[in-house]
């Protein structure tokens, strides 16, 4: 099933739940079906309730070969810069 997206860019999805919901993990899948599709994406971390949250969405970046845009540690997560690497 194609994955179809609006000509309007920036395309943001936001993805809110619960720890332990699996979110990070569709994160990345969704990543995957963007770029099998010729997309391009970025991945905003902006947890700062969990130790390792940024930690895991860089891995599946790392995985994907997409970039991450993130704050240090325990910052706010509204500061989060909005320009890539």
């Amino acid at each position: 099933m194609p994955l179809i997206v609006g000509e309007e860019k920036p395309y943001v999805i936001l993805m809110l739940g619960v720890n332990g919901v699996g979110k990070t993990t569709t994160i990345a899948k969704l990543a995957r079906l963007f770029l099998e599709d010729s997309q391009e994406g970025v991945f905003g971390a902006c947890d700062t309730f969990r130790a390792a949250a940024v930690e895991q969405l860089e891995v599946w970046a790392g995985r994907l070969g997409v970039d991450v845009i993130k704050h240090k540690d325990g910052s706010d997560p509204a500061a989060v810069p909005t320009t890539r690497p």
